[in-house]
């Protein structure tokens, strides 16, 4: 069986010491966790428990989850942020942005995806990074699909790049490894790209981890996953946005890693504009008593590319395609903040947080306060985008987290529409 060994006491190559001797077969280091995976029966398991300071776990598994629905006989959100980005002069593309798709792969030859993918690792037990499951190629699409001529199906920001890191199987599974060392390698390239002198908006500079799967929430702050993100958020300076998971309505489904409270969870609304929380929209709070999730935003009845042609598009629903969105969002949000401030300007969902509040919306009878239903709300994007663009204060002159404050402060009592 495969297993996690983890130790705050011990690094990575005294961890290979320890498995080796109780006959650990392929051991496999990780970076982020400062741990090994290896393959242990039950009694070298128990052996390797019993050495203090050593926390061993059986890996989990994490799946993917979507529903098949009818193509929505309404405007679509292809249309909705098409309009949004063309609000601006030069319209908004995104551009700048790279999401790192932990995923079941890509198809990079859709029509919709051509010229997207960055870059390609495939850490699952399939062959190849491609998409044969079915549903990372979705995520991408609604991250940076299509092209933003009028007419052309497109995701919220066409202009950003995608790193295809697949760890989802072709049968729609992952585990704890799997994922950490997928993460493990965009936190290298993350790496790599500041020690190369890149700027953020490189697209070899990965700015956003999006984890469009989950597992069932253990309630352990240590679990590996959550470790990892952790790492990547507060020591690498990624975002790590998440799908809350489809498990709803009823309270205490909030998916692994979406549970944690540095990761941001994204929730469902129904895509019309009654800012209704999808019903199978995973709710708070977590095991740990966490007001999960982050934010809402649409996820049901969403167009998207296809992984079985270069030609084809799909319409699903779930939070798997309501966090890509988000992300998606950061790249618009980004670059109407870089031209109002310059280069150097950054944006972050995890700063960003702090003054949710202030840009969020929700109906009139749901809490003011984050719930475990709509989290924060649902973005004001519009209100947001006009805010970055009209602040003219530069931003060498204020940290990003007062730059933020501003912008959210000049909002309070803003809501409705997108």
């Amino acid at each position: 069986m495969r297993y996690s060994i983890i130790s705050t006491q011990m690094n990575t190559d005294q961890l290979v010491t320890e498995a080796e001797k109780v006959g650990a077969k392929n051991i496999t280091k990780t970076k982020l966790l400062g741990g090994v995976f290896c393959d242990l029966d039950e009694v070298q398991a128990e052996k390797i428990n019993r050495i203090p300071g050593l926390k061993v776990k059986a890996l989990k598994e994490y799946k993917t989850d979507q529903v098949m629905t009818e193509l929505p006989p309404v405007e679509t959100i292809s249309d909705v942020f098409y309009l949004l980005r063309s609000y601006f002069n030069p319209p908004l593309t995104g551009t700048g942005l790279t999401v790192a798709v932990l995923d079941s792969g890509v198809r990079k030859t859709h029509r919709s995806l051509l010229n997207k993918v960055v870059y390609e690792a495939n850490f699952s037990e399939s062959p190849s990074a491609d998409d044969v499951f079915g549903h990372g190629t979705q995520v991408a699409f609604v991250v940076a699909g299509g092209l933003h001529a009028l007419g052309e199906k497109a995701g919220v920001s066409p202009g950003a790049a995608i790193m295809n890191v697949k760890v989802i199987s072709d049968e729609g599974l992952g585990s704890d490894e799997s994922i950490i060392l997928g993460i493990d390698k965009v936190c290298d390239l993350a790496e790599a790209a500041r020690r190369n002198g890149l700027w953020p908006t490189d697209e070899l500079y990965p700015n956003v981890i999006n984890l469009s799967l989950g597992g069932e929430d253990d309630g352990d702050p240590d679990n590996p996953v959550r470790v990892a993100c952790r790492q990547a958020s507060e020591v690498y300076g990624l975002d790590v946005i998440a799908a809350a998971g489809n498990s709803g309505p009823k309270m205490t489904t909030v998916m692994l890693p979406a549970c944690d409270p540095e990761v941001i969870a994204v929730g469902a609304i129904e895509t019309n504009d009654d800012l209704i929380v999808w019903e199978k929209s995973s709710r708070g709070p977590t095991v740990q008593g966490e007001t999960k999730p982050d934010f809402v935003i649409w996820g049901t009845n969403l167009e998207m590319a296809s992984h079985k042609n270069d030609e084809e598009y799909i319409a699903k629903s779930g939070t798997s395609f309501a966090a890509p969105m988000l992300s998606g969002l950061t790249g618009l949000l980004w670059e109407s903040g870089r031209r109002a401030y310059g280069e150097s300007w950054p944006f972050r969902w995890t700063e960003a947080r702090l003054f949710a509040p202030y840009f969020s919306t929700k109906p009139v009878d749901a809490p003011v306060k984050k719930d475990n239903a709509y989290g924060y709300g649902l973005p004001a994007m519009g209100t947001m985008l006009g805010q970055v663009a009209q602040t003219s204060v530069p931003a060498n002159d204020m940290t990003s987290a007062m730059n933020m404050l501003m912008m959210m402060t000049m909002m309070a009592g803003m809501t409705g529409g997108f």
